[in-house]
């Protein structure tokens, strides 16, 4: 049977996605999801489940998983970061694969996943090497390529010569040499024997033998396994010959055997690891017909995606193609087709014999618009094939979750895929006769930490950040889609010390191993052109980072910056008040001691990120010591005694600005940073400085988001004259920044150059903007890009102190003559 029949609510479903985000593109169902985890666990109780990401690494869908329970499965670097922005704890996270490279070594050591799975004796060594430069002792366990093997897989993977794994026969070595490595310690026995099964005889017949596998390395171990993986390999049928594997037969037919192996063993778990199980038959993909014609007496529909985004329905990896079943949704909403039925080949669009999704099938009458669709989708799909064959880039993927319906991994476009190549000048030569003219840059060539070649590599998150900024305008929470980032998160890890750094830069292709300030605000200058809301939305160490590292002890520190080790952490610093504004003398929180202890009342107002935040500080008067100081909070630790709420803004809105009111919030000696001296160096001194070396980054922000509106406008025909003065003013204006930070970083700050240059910065992104308004008004009405980058460049003038503030300290100092 190469049919399959959809409900007609499901088949207007898929209409409606089609018409919304195009086509091609993978639908998955995450309520199907649930139901088969829910399955799962019903069936077999007293096993640990395990996805594989190679099934389908999306980041929506792995979220559900995690959110069923199930850890993962990784064999990648990017497969890892997946998981973690998933929400998957590094303990639930296991690391199989032959040839791990080094950087994906060292990221699993220093999390402390559950385990890395070695495959190799060189590669238990490695990993003890690497564990050791850390000074850490951490989880192994053996994939093993036992003497038996079982019949019935339509992919054999043990059992028989293969990559996988360490040969049964050299496991004595093995034990022996593990015994002598002291920064790794074996947990965990790996044994995968095939996939597709169907079969729950054979499944049966896997684990007993596996088991008893066990049951012999255990006995040669001084201490008890904690897991052992049995594989999985669950298949799911996609032609009409396959039947269903009876999932309650098998938990029937392995309760026995896992109770016993849990009796003799009570502290080894059972693991199984499923990919395309838990998620195949949750998942559609669907394509539109562009063309119908006929060929030597062939029919053909010529659909827009083909082998390119399903390679496993035409054949990809299989020696015999099979016609997976699909159906024909009509574009006028019909049922299957009116017309007569006769056999077709659906095809791609490629420019290959080879891309055919159906060969010979029964359709009535297909025409152009309508929709093809096949079911069992949801696994080894684009990320298993070869979606950039002739350009046509990655499907998008949509989520389906009750009523709601979002887009969960958008399309290529042809900008994105062009933006990741470089360099991009290699061998051009542009015509002079109507080029246009590129904006002025600075510090090529100068040695200017705005000329660093690492900025370059920064433009290929330009698609990220454009998407996320449109995301953050009505979700704060699309910062984790930024996390999910490798790179974003060293960038937002930037201030982090060494010891607490989980993402150091030295592990991205950014080609540097440190980031100091200059540098940072460099970045952040160039980061700002692509979109300025999403640096503000990083879970980063910010300005209280900087005051923590100013005046904390060590201990504080550490409490302060220990979470990045893993993970993001929201912090904020909360100095304004509703009624005082940033005027530190003016401020009405008090800590006070009651009843015995300290208590923290008062309100702060325009604290950003304080919503999402897991610690942060606030500038308060210490009644007790007659001094103004900053405590350090963890809101979580005490929430009745936090009110926290959104307020509305109509800028960078990425910076998620919040109000946060305290009431007898309990407050401990170790939450007050500084030393306890009664001095204005430990509040009125302590914000000053911190204020101070942050206003080169609000300049650099603004003089970024007015660079990026310029860049934004280059190719309009017609305006790059209008706007050329604008871009030899930032060229300017970037060379005067530099100045003032290598004299802030030399230790000489000039406050009234540091003022200057923030009001200066700001001048430029309100021109920038004005002369938009002006000269492109049409433009500015049906740009929605635009129209933001315009609005979040008017947003800086009251970051970090106003225009006349600036104005009058630069005054004062050039009236007492330092200036």
């Amino acid at each position: 049977m190469d049919g399959f029949s959809l409900s007609p609510p499901e088949a207007a479903l898929l209409h409606r996605i089609a018409a919304e985000f195009g086509t091609p593109f993978y639908v998955y169902d995450a309520a199907a999801v649930r139901a088969r985890c829910a399955a799962l666990k019903q069936a077999l109780p007293d096993v640990d489940f395990f996805y594989s990401l190679k099934a389908n690494p999306n980041l929506s869908l792995v979220r559900v998983l995690v959110g069923c329970g199930m850890g993962c499965e990784v064999s990648s670097l990017l497969e890892l970061e997946t998981a973690l922005a998933a929400g998957a704890a590094p303990d639930r996270i296991l690391m199989p694969g032959p040839g791990k490279s080094d950087e994906e070594l060292r990221r699993a050591v220093a999390l402390g996943i559950k385990a890395i799975v070695a495959e190799s004796p060189e590669e238990v060594v490695e990993v003890d090497r690497i564990a050791g430069t850390l000074g850490l002792c951490r989880p192994v366990a053996l994939r093993v390529n036992p003497d038996f093997r079982v019949d019935g897989a339509r992919l054999s993977m043990g059992g028989r010569p293969t990559q996988f794994g360490i040969d049964e026969a050299g496991l004595p070595e093995v034990l022996a040499r593990l015994a002598e490595l002291r920064n790794i310690r074996l947990e965990g026995l790996h044994v995968y024997m095939g996939t597709r099964i169907l079969s729950h005889e054979v499944v049966q017949a896997n684990t007993r033998r596996i088991l008893g596998l066990a049951r012999q390395l255990q006995s040669r171990l001084p201490a008890p396994l904690t897991f052992v993986d049995v594989g999985g390999g669950f298949g799911v049928p996609y032609h009409a010959d396959e039947t269903a594997l009876d999932l309650a037969a098998l938990g029937e037919g392995l309760a026995a055997e896992i109770g016993a192996f849990r009796a003799e063993h009570p502290a080894t778990r059972i693991v199984m690891e499923l990919g395309r199980y838990a998620v195949a038959e949750a998942g559609r993909f669907i394509t539109r017909i562009r063309q119908v014609k006929t060929n030597k007496g062939e029919r053909f529909a010529v659909c827009d995606g083909g082998s390119n985004v399903n390679g496993a329905a035409a054949g990809t990896g299989s020696l015999l193609r099979r016609n997976f079943p699909l159906a024909l949704l009509p574009a006028d909403g019909g049922g299957d087709g009116d017309g007569a039925v006769a056999d077709w080949t659906v095809t791609g669009p490629l420019c290959t014999p080879m891309d055919v999704l159906a060969k010979s099938v029964p359709l009535a009458d297909p025409q152009p618009g309508d929709l093809i669709c096949l079911p069992q989708a949801g696994a080894y799909g684009p990320t298993a094939s070869p979606v950039h064959f002739i350009g046509f880039g990655a499907p998008a993927e949509v989520m389906v979750d009750g009523d709601r319906i979002q887009l969960v991994r958008r399309r290529d476009s042809v900008k994105a895929m062009l933006a990741v190549q470089e360099p991009r000048d290699i061998g051009m030569t542009a015509p002079t006769a109507g080029r246009i003219r590129p904006f002025p840059s600075a510090g090529r060539h100068d040695g200017s930490p705005f000329g660093n070649p690492c900025l370059d590599r920064l433009e290929g998150l330009g698609p990220l950040f454009r998407r996320t900024g449109e995301r953050l305008e009505k979700d704060p929470g699309a910062w984790r889609d930024l996390w999910a980032d490798p790179l974003v998160r060293a960038l937002t890890a930037i201030g982090v010390p060494d010891d607490c750094n989980g993402f150091p830069l030295a592990d991205t292709e950014l080609g540097i191993d440190q980031c100091g300030h200059a540098l940072h605000v460099a970045m952040i200058e160039r980061l700002a052109r692509l979109d300025a809301g999403c640096i503000l939305a990083l879970p980063g160490p910010s300005l209280a980072g900087n005051a923590v590292l100013q005046m904390g002890g060590p201990d504080q520190i550490q409490r302060f910056f220990a979470a990045y080790r893993t993970g993001p952490q929201g912090t904020f610093f909360g100095v304004t008040e509703p009624n005082s504004g940033s005027d530190p003398a003016g401020g009405r929180a008090r800590l006070t001691r009651r009843d015995g202890g300290l208590v923290l009342n008062g309100t702060k107002t325009l604290v950003g990120g304080a919503m999402r935040a897991r610690i942060g500080l606030v500038f308060c008067h210490l009644e007790e010591a007659g001094r103004t100081g900053l405590v350090m909070v963890e809101p979580s630790r005490a929430d009745e005694h936090v009110r926290i709420e959104r307020l509305s803004s109509l800028g960078l809105r990425g910076a998620d600005l919040c109000r946060i009111a305290f009431t007898d919030f309990p407050v401990t000696p170790d939450m007050i940073l500084g030393d306890g001296r009664p001095s204005l160096r430990d509040g009125f001194m302590a914000i000053n400085a911190v204020f101070e070396r942050n206003r080169p980054v609000v300049a650099a922000l603004a003089l970024g988001v007015g660079r990026g509106i310029l860049d934004h406008l280059a190719g309009e025909p017609g305006l790059q004259e209008q706007f050329h003065d604008l871009g030899i003013s930032h060229a300017a204006l970037l060379r005067r920044l530099a100045r003032v930070i290598d004299a802030y970083e030399r230790g000489r700050p000039k406050s009234h150059d540091i003022s200057l240059i923030k009001m200066q910065a700001v001048a430029f992104a309100d021109t920038v903007v004005e002369r938009v308004f002006s000269h492109c008004p049409a433009r500015l009405l049906r740009d929605p890009h635009l129209r933001r980058k315009c609005r979040d460049a008017k947003a800086f003038e009251y970051m970090e102190g106003a225009s006349n503030i600036h104005a009058l300290n630069a005054f004062r100092s050039y009236v007492a003559g330092v200036a």
